[in-house]
């Protein structure tokens, strides 16, 4: 049967103290999200990296991860209460984040702008359910937060805009998964909790099942970038403000997407949900359709044309693709200094005298299984 892992909460800034000091606060968070989804406890990790994590049945047919994290003010001298309480859950077979739910501590809450929403984690309930049957291109995210409140504002961000992404049916990859969603200790742990090998032959068998439905996120094809600097926020206010820069990479061979410039963070009240809308709005004019079976030829030189999908599109060196009238092609290496996205260059096997290839032809794999007979 299909098993939830859920390590041991995680402070952020890491402080051995707070976690001493707030464990049954943090385990009746856990708990309280594990109840979402009507858990049945199995064990207990008593040592190891994981050591104080805890496996669940649950009635999704793939396994899961659920981390938590209590987040404080990353510069505060004093011995203030959580700035939030976030959860977020993972998919466990390719770290994919289904959502987040970040919950305000009672501190702050009152001082949060109007333009921030009270969650509840009951929201996070939804979220295995949700639709990523579109295929389109994987996000991976990277929030680096400096100065004042630098680290706080970095985590509180990429769970808004994870789970804003994921709500929209994206696959996004994100840093809250930490080391639990690889494969570490935590890959024996589940094969455990499973059991007997009949069980865990059953699960494999669902996931396998389903894997035509979710898109495998073998790594991002779009990159966030998000850079936020805290200003602290003059007596008697007590909330920060931030400023800063995101732009977006086109991955994997990093190069910056044409229409994804470095935008500017103009300095206002920190406001994650703001933040979050003003980079996910762009993010969707740069995406692409996956599912879509033709490669369009960006531009010929020769014997030689360059098409926008490389990598991430599934494209390989020495893989064969075909064109009208006959054309043939094969990909003979990547190039990231051309100024297309995703560039990977073809040479042109065989053409059409009567109509060569040209720029905005549309070039599909090659069916024919090799050796061909």
């Amino acid at each position: 049967m299909p098993v939830l892992f859920v390590p041991p909460t995680q402070v952020v800034p890491y402080d051995a103290e707070r976690f001493s000091e707030q464990k049954k606060v943090m385990d009746e968070f856990r708990a309280q999200a594990v109840a979402l989804w009507q858990g049945r406890a199995k064990e207990e990790i008593a040592t190891g990296v994981f050591r104080g994590g805890r496996t669940f049945d649950w009635n999704f047919p793939f396994d899961a991860l659920l981390q938590t994290f209590f987040i404080y003010p990353s510069t505060s001298t004093q011995r203030v209460g959580e700035v939030a309480r976030v959860a977020a859950l993972f998919r466990k077979d390719n770290c994919q984040l289904l959502g987040s739910a970040v919950v305000w501590g009672s501190e702050w809450s009152k001082l949060l702008p109007s333009d921030i929403s009270r969650d509840e984690l009951s929201k996070l309930k939804e979220t295995p359910s949700r639709d990523f049957s579109k295929s389109r291109s994987p996000v991976r995210l990277n929030v680096d937060g400096r100065a004042f409140w630098g680290t706080t504002m970095a985590w509180i961000t990429e769970a808004y805009l994870g789970d804003r992404l994921a709500a929209e049916g994206l696959v996004v990859h994100s840093d809250l998964s930490s080391l639990a969603c690889f494969r570490t200790k935590a890959e024996k742990i589940i094969a455990t909790a499973n059991n007997a090998n009949s069980t865990e032959r059953e699960s494999k068998a669902k996931d396998d099942k389903r894997a035509d439905d979710v898109p495998p996120l073998k790594r991002g094809h779009r990159q966030v970038r998000v850079i936020l600097e805290g200003v602290k926020a003059k007596e008697p206010l007590r909330w920060p403000s931030a400023k800063g820069l995101f732009s977006y990479i086109s991955l994997p061979l990093n190069n910056k997407t044409k229409n994804g410039g470095q935008e500017v963070i103009k300095e206002s009240q920190f406001s994650p949900a703001l933040l979050s809308k003003q980079i996910s709005d762009q993010l969707k004019t740069l995406l692409h359709d996956l599912g879509d079976t033709n490669i369009r030829i960006a531009k010929r030189e020769g014997r030689f044309v360059t098409v926008e999908r490389g990598l991430a599109y599934g494209l390989r060196i020495g893989m064969h693709l075909v064109g009208p009238d006959g054309a043939k092609l094969h990909v003979i290496r990547f190039d990231n200094k051309s100024g297309l996205e995703d560039a990977a260059i073809l040479l042109i096997r065989a053409d059409s005298k009567g109509k060569p290839l040209a720029e905005g032809s549309n070039l599909q794999l090659d069916p024919t299984i090799f050796p061909a007979k």
